[in-house]
């Protein structure tokens, strides 16, 4: 199965006394092709720290037990979106609060998830091989929406590899619009695995150097090491760096290209 999203979150709490609980929303579940009602197999491995979920059986049926997919109304469309909402005793080897990261498999009609808890080595980089495309392999990140990166597809020259967005209602349109690629929901600074790309397109926030925002300091500077790390883990030839012109004249457009 292919990797279609990685999602980085904190797990968080449910119940008297409090255990910890795996919320899954709808871009989570979506993404995985879970629908609502729908069975899902869950099993726990304790000494591997990993949850795996999937809408169909288990070879293995040992330690293994089933929830059924939940919805919430949409306010806008009046669409019930999937979730799944879970918490127990049986995920105790997770810390509440602690940062798991969400990994969604899908193949046809076939959805897998896997947590487990967040693994990050600063001075590490983990490449994952490109797809076999002779187009222009592309990352994007702060990918937003996807405008750009759509910009440079539409030409045909171009395929879209993988995005990295922080925002969820962006992570769905790039999930959307780019069903080909791999998505990360998250903050960049916890990206810990990157496509090999031909080209890495960064859009990094403008708000410290824009007339519009509130020119306060060190936003930029504590992602540049980060950004860095993606970068060269990509292995990119070529970086094309789209923000305001101030951004060019600063320590960290100086720091990001040393």
């Amino acid at each position: 199965m292919n990797l279609k999203l990685k999602k980085v979150y904190s797990v968080s709490k449910k119940g008297k006394p409090e255990k910890p609980r795996l919320f899954l929303q709808h871009l989570v579940c979506e993404a995985a092709g879970f629908t609502y009602k729908e069975e899902l197999f869950i099993s726990i491995d304790e000494s591997e720290e990993e949850i795996v979920l999937q809408n169909f059986p288990f070879n293995d049926s040992n330690k293994v037990f089933s929830v059924h997919v939940a919805s919430r109304k949409s306010r806008l469309s009046g669409k019930e979106r999937p979730l799944v909402d879970t918490a127990g005793d049986k995920y105790a080897f997770l810390d509440i609060n602690q940062k798991i990261e969400v990994n969604v498999y899908r193949k046809g009609n076939k959805g897998q998830v896997v947590i487990r808890p967040l693994e990050y080595q600063l001075f590490k980089n983990n490449t994952t091989p490109s797809p076999k495309d002779s187009r222009i392999c592309v990352l994007s990140v702060c990918a937003g929406s996807g405008v750009g990166t759509a910009a440079l597809v539409d030409t045909n020259y171009f395929s879209a590899v993988q995005e990295i967005e922080l925002e969820e209602d962006s992570a769905e349109v790039l999930l959307h619009n780019f069903p080909n690629s791999t998505i990360f929901n998250g903050d960049l600074r916890d990206c810990n695995e990157v496509s090999e790309v031909d080209m890495a397109f960064v859009t990094l926030p403008c708000t410290e150097h824009s007339n519009l925002g509130y020119q306060e300091g060190n936003i930029m500077n504590d992602l540049v090491i980060a950004t860095s790390k993606i970068i060269k883990s990509s292995r990119a030839s070529v970086l094309f760096s789209e923000n305001v012109p101030g951004f060019y004249q600063s320590q960290a457009w100086l720091d990001l290209k040393g």
